[in-house]
């Protein structure tokens, strides 16, 4: 089994990330694929250069294999306190079972932790029954109600 390895993204990912992301699910990024290529460059850019914003890519082999974007956010109430948040996780479907998904989780938690974050936070399609299954077994509990508002 190839060694899995997590780094947050370079500039040089945008391509294999961009194809790694139309495997999470077409419905929640419609209308990416029509904005223009330096729309999508520039947006990459802003994120990479954000303090705040951290995107992981798991890697086997040299081959880009997985991907999570964690955002770290600062609450005015809870004593101004730190907590972070995961998404746009994806893993390969040909490495899942090998330990991509666990390893960007882990590193998703260590950024938080080095950030000083009380939590890290997570939302997930109630479809998406094996992921579910997966984020149980890292330890993760169901807190919360989730919802959302389509804008």
């Amino acid at each position: 089994m190839q060694r899995i390895s997590v780094r947050e993204a370079t500039e040089a990912d945008l391509p294999p990330l961009l194809k790694l992301l139309d495997r999470l699910d077409e419905s929640m990024y419609e209308g990416r694929a029509d904005a223009p290529e330096s729309t999508l460059h520039d947006a990459y850019r802003r994120i990479l250069a954000d303090p705040a914003q951290a995107i992981l890519v798991a890697e086997a082999g040299g081959r880009l294999v997985g991907t999570a974007q964690v955002m770290l956010l600062q609450h005015f109430g809870r004593s101004l306190s730190r907590s972070a948040v995961v998404e746009g996780v994806v893993v390969d479907p040909a490495y899942r079972g090998r330990g991509a998904g666990a390893a960007l989780m882990r590193e998703a938690a260590a950024l938080a932790r080095r950030h000083g974050c009380y939590k890290l936070a997570l939302s997930s399609n109630l479809a998406r029954s094996g992921a579910h299954r997966f984020y149980s077994r890292l330890g993760w509990k169901r807190s919360h109600y989730g919802y959302s508002l389509e804008l």
